[in-house]
């Protein structure tokens, strides 16, 4: 199985520019790169703030674009979208019983579930009761299946001082759900906009640094640095016998020689 994790668009309303970038132009790269090598993917998931201001037409021009595109895709949302304006221009995007943004799939022995992590007003992610309790159900539904996480904010610390004070408000609520499920085996997010990777409490993460803009990693000061790196996406070979994650630059490099194989 292959999946697709991409994050943080940022769309902004059609000729407009976000931080002297075009944020569309950014995702187009990715997803024409998507298109070139991985069009066999099995699922693409983008995990939040689709929209940098969660505009309709933002959501709307992302809708347009995604009708030709030929892989799967599911969408969750971040501190930047706006839940209403989303589910207006997606109407059939997977939803729970109390209107969150949120929802699963069951592919080859894996259930990816896909978190609602937007607080409105709040600068953290949380995961209130309601959805506390929708996540226990389904990873109590995934039985002896492994199961993969998606969020948009990451559970815990980053290691980044400028980060520390913007990730999930609630993780320890959070991390006992997963613990207690013994498939678990990996959390992807964005947010922070500095690739990362690691484990919480034991459960390996992957963080992408997304296709807008980026942040420099700044182990000391508080302040962020945004900058405008080559969009990137990741990709997942999951088997039984393997986890595999692959870090994809939308733009390929100047090849400098090539080694014949052996």
């Amino acid at each position: 199985m292959r999946i697709i994790h991409v994050t943080d668009t940022h769309l902004v309303a059609p000729g407009n520019l976000l931080f002297g970038i075009d944020p569309v132009e950014r995702l187009e790269a990715v997803l024409r790169k998507i298109e070139a090598d991985f069009s066999d993917a099995d699922l693409c998931i983008i995990s939040g703030d689709l929209a940098d201001a969660g505009e309709p037409d933002a959501y709307q021009m992302l809708r347009g674009r995604l009708e030709t595109f030929p892989v799967a895709t599911r969408l969750l949302i971040g501190n930047h979208d706006d839940r209403e304006n989303f589910r207006s221009a997606f109407p059939e995007a997977m939803t729970d019983n109390n209107g969150f943004i949120q929802g699963f799939d069951d592919l080859e022995g894996t259930r990816l579930i896909y978190l609602d992590t937007l607080e409105p007003g709040a600068i953290q992610g949380r995961l209130c009761d309601k959805r506390l309790s929708w996540l226990k159900r389904t990873l109590d539904g995934a039985a002896d299946k492994r199961v993969v996480i998606f969020s948009h904010y990451p559970f815990l610390s980053v290691g980044l001082p400028h980060c520390e004070k913007i990730l999930l408000s609630n993780p320890i609520e959070v991390m006992s759900l997963l613990h207690a499920h013994d498939g678990v085996r990996h959390i992807f997010c964005g947010h922070v906009h500095v690739a990362t990777a690691g484990q919480w409490e034991g459960i390996p993460f992957t963080i992408s640094a997304g296709t807008c803009h980026h942040i420099v990693p700044d182990f000391v000061n508080d302040d962020a640095r945004f900058v405008a790196m080559t969009p990137q996406f990741d990709v997942a070979t999951i088997t039984d016998e393997k986890f595999l994650i692959h870090r994809i630059e939308a733009q390929d490099p100047p090849v400098l020689a090539i080694m014949p194989g052996v």
